[in-house]
């Protein structure tokens, strides 16, 4: 990378081109460094030097939309709907998150360009987020309004702009809060930090029989907490926080800054047969949707209370449930309304698997869940895991 500094107006100009040039060959992306590097450098000299603003989004966006002589439709794939469209141009709708990163990616449009220089705010008219925070404060995290952003940063790569990096697939109610949700992200991720692992992870670890092995863990005492040392013992770590005021959370999965996976857990229904449900949903996901998770930068997060119609989530569902009781199980029972409690213990037993997960997958698969609530255990994760 040759680049050098900017001192005087005809440098600037210079850099400026050698930019504009950059930018037109960055088809690949083999561009990417140096047109930050050289953006950083323009805009560092105009502030100083001149005091002339960088140009805002809208017109970083219509210049690289000159170069290609496109019109705002060659836009839809990359912000959406001509109406979107439309409003982003006119300035009357700001860039998403994925917007930028989806801009940036497209079109090689640097990330200075695209966020707008404006300080770090976020709409907190209901309080949710003074809620989130307090409640992050009770847990024994130490955030402020002062150091929300940087406290967030802890959920992006610090080589791209704070929340650029992780997008996020939700299995979630459409009243969750997405600043909390970011907080309780960022939050996991803090854990994460503060536990070891006595191995690297490997992905080729990841398939059905692991999965029926950690299910099996159910039957034994202290399943849970066993469950939590097999896979830190492979390279997965565990965190289990409570969910926050605004989120509707039962698990996520997430990577952290060096790649490795991050199961987390909310308990926020103290069931065993919720939480082993939802462990091997998130585990269900890493084994396939692993190369999302890496190349895509993405991250999880379910609420078990919704059936989604996502494909990813159905078929997490669907491997979570075969590894926790496998099919042909079934049928050797009787499972509609007339089933018995002799019929969930059957079940339970050929599956090695605690009665608790039987019931509650009956429960939910007859929409009933007042027979068989004798046979869930209750209350026992929370003091054994937090």
């Amino acid at each position: 990378m040759n680049v050098k500094p900017i001192r005087s107006f005809d440098d600037l100009t210079e850099t400026k081109q050698r930019l504009a040039t950059l930018v037109r060959q960055n088809t690949d992306g083999h561009n990417d460094d140096v047109i930050e590097v050289l953006s950083a450098l323009i805009e560092r000299f105009e502030r100083t030097a001149t005091g002339i603003d960088s140009p805002g989004p809208v017109s970083a966006i219509k210049y690289r939309m000159f170069e290609l002589g496109w019109s705002p439709r060659h836009l839809e794939p990359f912000i959406g709907s001509r109406a979107r469209v439309s409003e982003v141009l006119s300035g009357k709708r700001s860039l998403s998150i994925d917007m930028i990163r989806s801009l940036h990616e497209g079109l090689g449009i640097p990330y200075a360009l695209l966020i707008e220089k404006k300080p770090f705010k976020i709409d907190d008219k209901s309080g949710t987020r003074s809620n989130a925070i307090a409640r992050l404060n009770s847990l024994g995290f130490a955030v402020d309004d002062k150091n929300v952003a940087s406290f967030l940063q802890l959920s992006t790569n610090p080589s791209v702009p704070a929340l650029l990096r992780k997008s996020r697939s939700q299995r979630a109610a459409s009243k969750t809060d997405q600043t909390a949700l970011m907080l309780w992200q960022a939050a996991v991720l803090k854990r994460a930090e503060a536990l070891s692992s006595p191995s690297n992870f490997q992905r080729h670890i990841l398939d059905a029989a692991f999965l029926r092995n950690v299910a099996k863990l159910s039957i034994r005492p202290k399943g849970p907490v066993l469950s939590i040392a097999m896979l830190a013992k492979h390279g997965i770590r565990t965190v289990v926080l409570p969910p926050l005021p605004g989120t509707f959370l039962d698990g996520a999965v997430m990577l952290d800054l060096d790649g490795a996976p991050v199961v987390a857990l909310t308990l926020r229904y103290d069931r065993l047969d919720s939480f082993w449900f939802t462990l091997l949903h998130e585990l269900a996901h890493l084994c396939l949707h692993f190369d999302e998770l890496t190349e895509s930068n993405c991250s999880f997060f379910d609420d078990m209370d919704i059936q989604s119609e996502d494909i990813r989530e159905r078929e997490a569902d669907d491997l979570a449930k075969k590894s926790l009781i496998p099919e042909s199980i079934f049928q050797l029972v009787q499972w509609n309304e007339m089933s018995s409690a002799d019929d969930i213990i059957a079940v339970s037993s050929r599956a090695r698997a605690h009665v608790s997960i039987a019931a509650g997958r009956w429960q939910r698969e007859n929409q009933n869940y007042r027979k068989f609530s004798r046979l869930i255990e209750r209350e026992t994760l929370r003091p054994m895991l937090m």
